[in-house]
């Protein structure tokens, strides 16, 4: 072979490594394209837990035993404003409380990302914060007593449980109309001190409120405001019916059945409506925090038409602690197909409810199957988690981890 002839050998041989090279290049980049994208991490949400403490063994009890991991936050209920600051209240003993406070430190110990705060207000003790939240001058004293407060029983932030703003609530008297504007200076006081101790601290404060589940509630606040103040909103997405109700009627539904009819029912009344209401208002659908029970209601000799929904009835049934109110556990594993309760479905709700056809019982809940269609809902409409009322309620931790395993397994 010629010297000549070996140089093109040489260029042709260079020139078939190129074309393979480039044909490599385009399948390799095609084959990229067309293989799936690589799974997406899953969502975070947050899993909140209201403990109410009682004061009792039980819900001491639930208390040290629910798993760390199995929350994002859990707050204490319920600090109270006593002389315009934030303190603890004496309805239960100073020794129980120190019990609760020393449980919820061994909790944060096992696991330090779980966030501890401090729920004030609720139905009873929402009283005194239309007077607090009056002045400057009372928002910047409580704001200070709060930091104070959290610093001193090391916790993770705030919850503000007005209930309610402008009207309604327990004591109807200790309301006025500043409060629609005075709610929000309220909010913004305590924002701007517990960032400020943030800074000093070098650790950050949360700021979150338990709101209403009405269009009043909205009427009577500026959500779009408090939204921009607050971490979180957990919106209480139940009580839509009660034992205040002289009908029976579903406690937290999904969504409306149009087949039920009652003139004290409004067909707004449903999680779905509520949370379509907040949104526009808005409030943002990751800091919107979905309300859950724990609970029931129950109802006495109702009426039988379908099965005593939305029927008339005479007075409350049986309850865990008061009648009327029973608690998830007690439900779940004390009547559920016993003691001639039999459990039905509303599918358009999706909400469960047991009836005695013997006695007109009727009790309203909560429970793994209408749970799973809020999570679903929630993850759909991408809202900020779950939040459940209350601790001591799912004593056997049925209902809680669902909404571990659904929302914070990795």
């Amino acid at each position: 072979m010629s010297e000549a002839t070996t140089k093109i050998e040489i260029i042709r041989w260079k020139l078939i490594g190129m074309i393979v090279l480039t044909l490599c290049s385009v399948l390799s980049s095609r084959w990229a394209q067309a293989k799936p994208p690589a799974k997406q991490a899953k969502a975070s949400y947050r899993v909140v837990g209201y403990f109410l403490d009682r004061g009792d063994a039980a819900s001491l009890r639930a208390l040290q035993h629910v798993h760390p991991a199995k929350l994002t936050d859990l707050y204490y209920a319920f600090g109270i404003i006593r002389d315009g600051e934030l303190a603890l209240g004496d309805r239960v003993p100073a020794d129980k409380v120190k019990a609760s406070f020393a449980a919820m430190a061994k909790l944060k110990h096992s696991n330090p990302h779980l966030q501890i705060l401090v729920s004030v207000g609720g139905w009873s003790d929402s009283d005194k914060f239309s007077d607090t939240a009056l002045t400057a001058e009372s928002r910047a004293k409580f704001a200070e007593s709060a930091v104070a407060f959290v610093r001193r029983h090391h916790l993770d932030g705030i919850d503000i449980d007005w209930e309610f703003p402008v009207s309604g609530g327990e004591n109807p008297d200790a309301r006025r109309p500043e409060d629609k504007q005075n709610y929000t200076l309220f909010l913004q006081a305590l924002r701007d001190k517990l960032d400020l101790a943030a800074k000093q601290d070098k650790h950050r404060y949360l700021l979150t409120a338990a709101v209403g589940n009405n269009e009043q509630f909205l009427f009577n606040t500026e959500m779009d405001k408090v939204a921009h103040i607050v971490d979180w909103a957990n919106v209480m997405t139940y009580d839509f019916n009660g034992h205040w109700n002289t009908y029976a009627g579903h406690v937290a539904p999904l969504y409306d059945d149009p087949t039920l009819k009652h003139a004290g029912n409004s067909p707004k009344n449903n999680i779905d409506s509520v949370v379509a209401l907040f949104l526009r208002a808005g409030l943002p659908a990751d800091k919107l925090v979905l309300g859950v029970p724990f609970y029931g209601y129950s109802w006495k000799q109702c009426g039988a038409s379908n099965n005593g929904q939305l029927q008339d009835c005479r007075g409350k049934g049986r309850g865990s602690f008061e009648d009327g109110e029973l608690q998830f556990t007690d439900i779940d594993a004390g009547l559920v197909n016993k003691k001639g309760f039999v459990r039905h479905w509303n599918d358009k709700a999706k909400v469960p409810y047991l009836f005695n056809t013997d006695t007109g019982e009727f009790i309203s809940y909560d429970d793994l199957e209408s749970l799973d269609y809020k999570i679903k809902y929630l993850k759909t409409h991408r809202l900020g988690g779950a939040m459940f009322w209350e601790l001591a309620g799912d004593r056997n931790f049925v209902l809680q981890n669902k909404l571990a395993h659904d929302l914070l397994a990795r």
